[in-house]
């Protein structure tokens, strides 16, 4: 099934056609996580990504929250269970998260997900302008949340990490029991700008970037395969009439981060990420940022 929804989302990258399923009579009833506190402004551009697939797929659909937050790992154990609390999660690929689960293999933001700025405290940005090399940054710890993939990606590229939940790493950071905190160039100014009553001493660092081939995915649900092929069919009809690149350079969260990030602009230290499924690996080049 993840081999014949991959095969069609090629198809559609090479102009290739297909017909859209009929809409089924009953609409899509989709549950996702409950989303934390202060991310909805993260959660908007995926809803928005989702929104566009299931309207180009002509397919009704209804979307709710579930009653609980979920970390990462309950979410998509959630999701492999097939027990309904959810059937819908987006994030980060993994090989090892795909497993028993639909994959809807189209980068949700294109890769900035990959593309990690770093939050620190204000008085430390002398000290990251003298890194000019990666075995520079070896020398400082950084701080990654609970169960994420960016944990072990950046592990494995010999850094130091400490990890922690999301919120607590805002204020390690601030404290200074981590030097920085990497996050995405579409996250990072929009989380601190709902923080600064909390930790008024934190900023985006000014001049590096780290980059690696991730980004946010759709996970679906065992059982719910006629969604993800839904997803997957609209997501591909939009990326061939142009609609998913209006959305992306007309959407707010992503063309304000990137005015702000200007990545084009920093010096930047690619990494591999070795935790991507070989299917993951073949995505076309039309679905990334280059």
């Amino acid at each position: 099934m993840h081999r014949r929804r991959f095969v069609l989302a090629a198809l559609g990258a090479a102009g290739v056609t297909f017909g859209m399923p009929a809409a089924p009579a009953t609409p899509f009833d989709i549950v996702y996580p409950r989303i934390r506190p202060g991310g909805d402004v993260h959660a908007a551009f995926a809803l928005a990504v989702l929104d566009l697939a299931m309207k180009t797929a002509k397919a009704s659909y209804t979307a709710r929250q579930a009653e609980i937050v979920m970390e990462r790992g309950r979410a998509l154990a959630e999701l492999a269970n097939g027990n309904n609390a959810i059937n819908l999660h987006w994030t980060s690929m993994e090989a090892k998260a795909e497993r028993g689960l639909n994959v809807v293999r189209i980068p949700i933001h294109r890769g900035l997900i990959g593309y990690r700025v770093f939050v620190i405290r204000k008085d430390r940005q002398k000290d990251f302008d003298r890194i000019e090399r990666f075995s520079d940054l070896k020398a400082f710890t950084c701080g990654q949340g609970l169960g994420w993939i960016d944990t072990d990606i950046l592990t494995a590229a010999g850094l130091e990490v400490q990890t922690s939940t999301y919120e607590t790493m805002f204020e390690m950071t601030q404290s200074g029991r981590v030097d920085y905190f990497p996050r995405g160039v579409i996250e990072a100014f929009a989380e601190l700008e709902g923080r600064q009553h909390r930790e008024p001493d934190l900023v985006v660092e000014k001049r590096l970037m780290l980059k690696y081939r991730s980004d946010f995915i759709f996970y679906v649900a065992t059982g719910h395969e006629a969604l993800a092929d839904t997803i997957e069919k609209g997501l591909v009809l939009a990326y061939r009439e142009g609609a998913y690149m209006r959305l992306f350079n007309s959407h707010p969260y992503i063309q304000d981060a990137l005015a702000r990030t200007k990545p084009a602009l920093r010096k930047t230290f690619q990494l591999d990420n070795p935790y991507l499924s070989e299917a993951d690996r073949r995505i076309p080049d039309e679905y990334w940022m280059l």
